[in-house]
């Protein structure tokens, strides 16, 4: 009975200690949960040890019980000392904890709290800074802002000015400086025409000069001898007879008879009675005598300077070539710029050009123009045309100098179009016309090759090279 007793009250203490425990436990759990720490290992520790009072509790009133009823075998005191030392030492051990935790946070607060005034002491020196300056520093921002885009709008102006009166500037002294170089180089070309005009009939004048020259120096050695013997002998009637009878053969075999003379281009041919097509000696006026070709029409006769047919010769000749004439003239050939500038000096000429394609389509077209000496590079201007269908492929009134590959008179500047297009022609810029090019029986697949062949670009394109061409040229005003 007294050990019942004895263990009975043991067993009371066990669980009054056991619910001290728990409830320091609680404590200890609530005020880390108040802290917002998180111990990974209070809940389940908590968990762990209320289950385990409660288990030692519920075993020892079952033992108590159990005792009290079968008289079991019961826990002993030292097991259940030691449970409750270790369950103390963790609850001390929890509390300590718990308390270091709160001082941490503590100390925490008091830095935060430390930090906030100063945050806010700063915020207030800032604060009454900024009122006070900021308006000054942002006006005189403002001002600054406003002046430098009033500066920069009125350098804009300044600078758009100035590119307007440069831009005008230049293009008034390129076309100053063009119209200057058009209106000395015409002028020019004016003056050389004149000047060779001028030689020419100086030298015709003075031919005749010296013709009556000498017929005036035969007379009056004839006239001398004829006073003589009138002095000297009776006979003078019959001398002076006989010198009336020989000054007329005189007289004749120094002034050819009008059917001597050579016409002066192939329309006088025409006009002398002929009108066969074929080939006739000419002698424009002050140079020598050369063969052409005549193509008579119902209107009158045109001497040919310029054909192409078959390709039998080789246009792509240099300066002296095409300056003397080459070819045949029953054939392919060209007259020569010297004999053409020779017969186009003696009044107005027209130009006529035919053209035929390979579909045996034929075009043509009559330019009034005008033809320089080698001096001005056989400078050609030409009018508008006045007949024909064929599209213009000249320009007029240009003054365009005649071009071989040694000698380079075309207005493309960087590049020669004799050499690039081959063959004698008046070039522009390579692309509108070249009656002398390479002659081509059927179209190249070369497109290079192409270019350099007969074409006229209005007509029939840049590529493609014509069958026939023939050029001639008959006096505007035709005689009756």
């Amino acid at each position: 009975t007294n050990r019942a007793a004895v263990q009975t009250g043991t067993g009371q203490e066990i669980a009054k200690e056991t619910k001290q425990i728990y409830l320091a436990i609680v404590y200890a759990h609530t005020s880390i949960a108040r802290a917002k720490m998180k111990l990974p290992f209070a809940g389940p520790l908590c968990i762990v040890i209320c289950a385990a009072s409660f288990t030692k509790g519920a075993a020892a009133d079952k033992k108590g019980s159990a005792a009290r009823e079968r008289r079991m075998q019961f826990a002993s005191w030292d097991e259940v000392n030691l449970i409750a030392h270790g369950l103390l030492q963790l609850g001390h051990g929890l509390k300590q904890h718990v308390d270091r935790t709160k001082e941490q946070l503590r100390q925490v607060g008091e830095q935060l709290s430390a930090h906030n005034r100063t945050m806010g002491e700063l915020a207030g020196r800032l604060g009454e800074g900024a009122s006070a300056h900021l308006p000054q520093v942002s006006g005189s921002l403002r001002g600054q802002v406003e002046a430098m885009e009033r500066e920069r709008l009125r350098m804009d102006r300044a600078l758009r000015g100035l590119e307007d009166k440069l831009g005008s500037i230049v293009s008034g002294k390129r076309a100053e400086s063009g119209l200057n170089n058009y209106s000395i180089r015409s002028m020019m070309e004016t003056q050389s025409r004149n000047i060779n005009e001028l030689l020419t009939r100086m030298k015709d004048q003075q031919w005749q000069i010296d013709k009556q020259s000498i017929q005036i120096k035969m007379l009056q050695s004839q006239l001398q001898e004829s006073k003589l013997q009138l002095k000297e002998g009776p006979h003078w009637k019959s001398i002076l007879k006989r010198r009336a009878e020989a000054f007329p053969q005189t007289h004749s075999s120094m002034e050819p008879k009008p059917a001597d003379k050579l016409p002066s281009d192939c329309h006088q041919v025409f006009l002398e009675g002929q009108r066969t097509s074929n080939v006739y000696k000419i002698q424009p006026i002050g140079s020598q005598p050369f063969e052409a070709f005549c193509q008579m029409t119902e209107e009158g006769g045109w001497t040919v300077i310029q054909r192409r047919r078959d390709g039998s010769v080789d246009f792509d000749r240099l300066w002296q070539a095409y300056k003397d004439g080459f070819g045949n003239l029953t054939g392919e050939f060209w007259l020569g710029l010297e004999k053409l500038y020779t017969i186009v000096r003696q009044g107005g000429y027209l130009l006529r050009i035919e053209l035929e394609d390979w579909a045996n389509h034929t075009e043509h077209t009559e330019y009034p123009f005008s033809l320089g000496s080698e001096a001005t590079d056989y400078t050609m201007t030409v009018n508008s045309p006045i007949s024909g269908n064929l599209k213009n492929a000249i320009s007029e009134s240009s003054g365009l100098g005649f071009s071989t590959r040694d000698q380079d008179h075309d207005l493309k500047f960087n590049k020669s179009c004799a050499k690039h297009l081959t063959g004698g022609w008046w070039f522009t810029t390579c692309g509108q016309a070249n009656l002398n090019g390479k002659y081509f029986a059927s179209k190249s697949r070369q497109r290079h090759e192409r270019k350099q062949g007969i074409f006229w670009k209005p007509w029939k394109g840049r590529n493609y090279p014509l069958k026939t061409t023939t050029m001639m040229i008959r006096p505007m005003e035709l005689e009756a």
